[in-house]
């Protein structure tokens, strides 16, 4: 997928746990995390790495960064700002009916109050939602 989008960054889960929210870090997660890691480097760039894909005419790229959410606080160097984006993540964590039954209230309402914490504790204004991330540069 890496050499067919080409894509600039690649987000993914982090392949470590941060203990402060281990509910969050089911095995499933951190295996893509690993996979999608090491997908976008060494092997999508790797011209020698999977020459099929050269074959059927998927030239190996270089994507410059992946974006890993979920890690240790002390991995996560990068504060974004979601407040505006909220109904498109509402809709699609709602997608995601298994999950849905281990919530305590809406999804709306668990986004809230998540991305909320997230905002305060980073210093963002108050009502403002936000999400971190480890970003790894992979040039």
């Amino acid at each position: 997928m890496v050499r067919e989008r080409r894509p600039e960054a690649v987000v993914t889960h982090s392949p470590d746990r941060n203990l402060r929210f281990v509910f969050m870090q089911h095995p499933d997660h951190l295996a893509t995390g690993a996979a999608v890691l090491a997908a976008v480097y060494p092997d999508a760039r790797n011209p020698y790495a999977f020459p099929e894909l050269r074959e059927e005419g998927l030239a190996p790229w270089e994507a410059s960064s992946v974006w890993l959410f979920g890690g240790p606080p002390t991995a996560q160097d990068r504060v974004v700002d979601v407040t505006e984006v909220l109904p498109e993540k509402v809709r699609a964590c709602s997608a995601h009916g298994s999950q849905l039954a281990m919530l305590d209230r809406g999804v709306e309402d668990e986004l809230r109050g998540f991305l909320g914490g997230t905002a305060r504790e980073h210093g963002l204004p108050e009502g403002r939602l936000a999400e971190v991330y480890a970003v790894v540069d992979t040039r």
